[in-house]
């Protein structure tokens, strides 16, 4: 199958790059590009296929009362491959006007319209750069063009999510009193700690700060701060 694919889109790849110079990088846009139009054609294919989260006529809402389905939404995604456009089924409640699409919620869509992968992208990235240069090099690396006010509410959103996370494991252990099970076991660890003054809303304050390193087999260092 991937040998039909290919034999129809050599063709197609001729033609595009007819006019170019023996130069590998030109190619490797080329088909970049190329490879990237198919494929955001081929994801909306596929969600194309039928409305998606339609759970019923109603479904139950956290007030106690009853979601009734009103019909099926659409929504844009800006995903790795391009703009897609979904169709979710969507609920409203009548006694406390709350609104609901499944489909958002199990899918793992946020506010913004960006999809899990390209979120994920984003975050991973601002773990060291700027939110400016994150949005940079998500349009170098992908071709997607999302601004910095959006990289910077999407790692917030998440961000948020997961200090939800640890606090809920914080509480567990105090409930539980039962160590977490830990996900390796180095015969030694390294740790530093070191203090420094930051500037909050009410003055400056010395913050404390701490690593945590031990060596990892197949590869040499696993970094905790």
């Amino acid at each position: 199958m991937n040998q039909q694919i290919l034999d129809q889109l050599e063709p197609l790849m001729k033609q595009e790059i007819a006019n170019f110079t023996d130069d590998f990088g030109t190619y490797e846009q080329a088909v970049w590009k190329t490879v990237l139009s198919l494929g955001q054609k081929a994801l909306q294919r596929l969600v194309d296929r039928k409305p998606y989260s339609y759970q019923g006529s109603s479904i139950a809402c956290q007030c106690g009362g009853w979601m009734k389905f009103v019909q099926h939404r659409s929504r844009y995604i800006d995903s790795l491959l391009g703009w897609i456009k979904l169709k979710r089924a969507y609920y409203h409640c009548s006694d406390c006007g709350a609104g609901s699409t499944p489909y958002d919620h199990l899918s793992g869509l946020g506010s913004q319209q960006l999809s899990p992968a390209l979120a994920k992208a984003c975050c991973m990235m601002a773990v060291d750069d700027s939110f400016e240069q994150v949005s940079q090099k998500i349009e170098r690396l992908f071709g997607q063009r999302v601004c910095d006010d959006v990289v910077e509410q999407v790692v917030h959103q998440v961000g948020k999510v997961a200090l939800q996370q640890q606090d809920q494991q914080l509480n567990h252990f105090f409930d539980d009193k039962q160590i977490p099970q830990a996900k390796s076991s180095p015969d030694r660890l390294y740790v530093a700690a070191d203090g420094t003054n930051v500037h909050e809303k009410d003055g400056w304050h010395e913050a404390k700060m701490a690593c945590i390193c031990w060596e990892n087999e197949g590869s040499p260092w696993r970094l905790n701060i």
